[in-house]
């Protein structure tokens, strides 16, 4: 007779998904450090709950995961692995809005990332409503960047998409990678 441990019992209760690090690819584009993070490679929210969430079943280069209906949306990632003490980064999601796609007019969406598990989070908060259905962009439209700071003590980059405030019903929204790239400082 086996019995199943406290974690066990957890992790098949929990209806939230938690990300896979074979789904996040990392390439290094001259010196130049990116990461693709497919949606298997992030955290989702009630993302193992079908009535919210669903994956495709496709790996990584065309996987999606859709965004069925949730009021309460929190993806998450993090690069896995330090980044370059020094080097500035810029953070994004590859998204689609499907033609059903409700309840973007009235919530903002913020795309958030911070250096080390204590560091403060930088943002860009915007808006979806006026995006054409089935058209792959990416968000934030204008960039947000980050630096990694010569005192941060866990140099791995978090970041996240965030709409928990408005507590409104969305849908239709599908999350196709995020993207970490090393880039130049702002001017």
């Amino acid at each position: 007779m086996s019995m199943t441990t406290n974690i066990d019992c957890f992790e098949c209760s929990n209806p939230h998904y938690r990300a896979d690090t074979k789904y996040i690819k990392k390439d290094g584009k001259g010196k130049k450090k990116e990461f693709k993070i497919y949606p298997k490679g992030l955290n989702i929210t009630w993302g193992k709950d079908h009535r919210y969430w669903m994956f495709s079943d496709k790996e990584c280069k065309d996987s999606f995961a859709e965004l069925k209906q949730v009021s309460w949306l929190e993806v998450t990632g993090s690069t896995s692995e330090k980044v370059e003490i020094g080097k500035w980064f810029k953070v994004s999601f590859n998204v689609t809005l499907r033609p059903n796609a409700f309840g973007w007019h009235e919530s903002n969406i913020y795309i958030m990332a911070k250096i080390g598990k204590k560091g403060r989070f930088s943002f860009k908060k915007l808006n979806l409503h006026n995006k054409r259905p089935d058209e792959r962009f990416n968000i934030p439209h204008n960039e947000l960047k980050i630096e990694v700071a010569k005192s941060a003590e866990d140099p791995i980059l978090y970041f996240g998409m965030y709409e928990v405030w408005s507590n409104r019903w969305k849908g239709g929204l599908r999350i196709h990678h995020a993207l970490v790239e090393e880039c130049e400082a702002p001017k």
